[in-house]
């Protein structure tokens, strides 16, 4: 109920003006299920509808009736994922560290987005990507698939628990630390 009522009240702040309101695309905990939602004046709605018409067909229903579930459910959950990633974060940023791969520390979300170390930088992050997979074993997403300048940067997904992010970072130590 309060993410609804959040929602009304930006759309009210939005609906009769030139802005437009993006929301998404993970409102309850969904990684990979993409969904959001637009609010804004009626001739901004209609052009970002034409403009979808041409590159999707929408949501999968099933991922909308989750979406809204979890928007008017009980919020409990959130909170759990958020204290989950945020001590994986945390883990993940002092362990990597004590390898020798320093990642910043991202303020909230479930990746880190970290700079290749510049004795690496001449690989580029697809190079990088693969060479810490097969002398660590450790995937990484190379910052190169997110756009032509990440390709200084890798992303790591905090989808594991804290004792595997630990081995990851022992793993890692012999690569930085040789």
């Amino acid at each position: 109920m309060a993410a609804a009522l959040a929602f009304k009240v930006r759309f009210q702040a939005v609906q009769n003006t030139d802005r437009l309101l993006r929301i998404g695309p993970d409102p309850a905990v969904m990684p990979g299920w993409r969904i959001g939602f637009a609010a804004g004046s009626a001739r901004l709605i209609a052009a970002l509808k034409r403009v979808k018409s041409y590159l999707d067909y929408g949501a999968f229903t099933p991922v909308q009736i989750a979406a809204v579930a979890a928007l008017d459910g009980p919020q409990g959950h959130v909170a759990f994922a958020r204290e989950t990633y945020q001590k994986r974060r945390d883990v993940l940023v002092e362990s990597f560290g004590r390898a020798g791969f320093d990642i910043p520390s991202p303020p909230a979300t479930m990746f880190a987005w970290a700079p290749i170390p510049e004795r690496f930088a001449h690989m580029g992050s697809v190079e990088f990507a693969k060479d810490l997979l097969d002398k660590t074993g450790v995937a990484v997403a190379p910052g190169l698939g997110f756009g032509e300048r990440g390709d200084t940067h890798i992303r790591l997904a905090l989808v594991e628990n804290e004792q595997r992010i630990r081995q990851a970072a022992r793993n890692l130590k012999s690569y930085f630390q040789p």
